[in-house]
């Protein structure tokens, strides 16, 4: 038997049940009771289904308290982050008063901010003040970069650590020169402040470089000084110590900041920042520093390109803060930068940022194991301290 033969039986086949069911259809009478059942079915259809898209409800609010299992702030959405530009006269002279008590830097500290050095340039500079060599060998050769053989010039600690690490443990010692704390919990504060610092600078670097940005070492800098205001507060009132020990996120001493002296960190470093005569650039990045704590980035002439150093910043000193502060040992415990994965309303905002800042690679480090490894690595050093 022939192909099309096969086919042209198969077909008349298939025709002929059509043919019979569509005769079968209309010779079966449609009966009242038969509309009933047919509607009856129809209705208990339409139960089963209300109850399934309840259960479907129920399941997607069990999930999103499941996620959001810490609870945001009550004061939080409404709370107004006080801008440089905003100061009445109190908070005027508030700043004038906090910003002039803080003891003037070291000589060095613009010059090492301004400067893109190269090695010998940078050692040329550092060794010029014999005091801020020793502090510098002091800090490296100390256990939070545990070498092997210690270091014994500023030469050997630039070729081994980087330009950029060495610059900015000399920037972190000239912001903080001849800085005396003589309360404990002031000093105990302090050292938190310090590792923060550190931790941030440290951590700007590598996303800057992850994130292919140009001017990585500058970012650094800026992650280290944007405690500037922290330090100047600290210092002011030792009292307020405890807002650094107790565990305070970055939203509550903001909050405590504004509500007990009037003013917060960012517009004080910024203010110090003018004082010295620091870079524009590194003046507006604190003066920013704050911004991605609130919805304000949108209301604030910030353009995106400014927008986007502030928040890698932003979250490098985030990141600092839950290592210093809270104690995290390993960032392979955050999955996510946001609120419901990392539990600190200062990441409430973060992914709407990261979308219109372009920034989606940050989601994409955060997963990344070698990324991580970087991280946790300087994590680990600092807890060898």
């Amino acid at each position: 038997m022939s192909l099309e033969t096969v086919i042209s039986i198969s077909i008349l086949g298939i025709l002929s049940y059509f043919i019979w069911r569509l005769n079968n259809t209309r010779s079966t009478p449609k009966s009242r009771g038969g509309a009933a059942k047919k509607n009856s079915n129809r209705k208990r259809s339409l139960i089963s289904e209300q109850d399934n898209q309840d259960h479907i409800t129920e399941a997607i609010n069990s999930d999103i308290a499941a996620r959001c299992e810490f609870e945001l702030p009550g004061d939080f959405l409404e709370f107004t982050l006080l801008l440089s530009d905003n100061l009445d006269a109190k908070q005027q002279k508030t700043v004038q008063s906090i910003t002039e008590s803080f003891r003037k830097p070291h000589p060095l500290l613009l010059p090492l901010i301004q400067g893109g050095f190269e090695p010998n340039e940078l050692f040329d500079l550092i060794k010029t003040d014999a005091e801020m060599t020793v502090k510098i060998l002091n800090a490296v050769n100390s256990p939070l970069f545990s070498l092997r053989q210690p270091i014994t010039n500023i030469h050997h600690a630039i070729i081994f650590l980087g330009i950029t690490q060495v610059k900015n443990i000399a920037t972190q010692l000239a912001v903080q020169k001849d800085l005396h704390l003589t309360d404990k919990a002031q000093n105990a504060a302090y050292k938190k402040l310090w590792t923060a610092s550190y931790l941030a600078s440290a951590f700007g670097l590598i996303l800057a470089k992850e994130m292919n940005e140009e001017n990585s070492a500058e970012l650094s800098t800026h992650c280290l000084l944007s405690y500037l205001g922290d330090l100047a507060i600290l210092s002011y009132r030792p009292s307020i110590a405890d807002v650094y020990l107790e565990g305070y996120g970055l939203f509550e001493r903001t909050k405590a900041f504004q509500n007990i002296i009037g003013v917060n960190s960012a517009v004080l470093g910024k203010r110090l920042a003018q004082q010295w005569k620091l870079p524009q650039s590194i003046e507006k990045g604190i003066e920013h520093s704050l911004l991605p704590l609130t919805d304000i980035t949108g209301d604030t002439a910030i353009t995106s390109e400014e927008l986007r150093q502030v928040f890698v910043c932003y979250i490098a000193c985030r990141l600092a803060d839950v290592v210093a502060f809270d104690g995290l040992r390993n960032m392979s415990e955050s999955k996510e930068l946001s609120f419901e994965a990392m539990g600190k309303v200062e990441f409430y905002y973060t992914q709407d940022i990261i979308k219109s800042a372009g920034l989606d690679k940050i989601n994409t480090l955060i997963t990344d194991i070698n990324f991580r490894k970087k991280i946790n690595k300087v994590i680990e050093q600092t807890y060898r301290l």
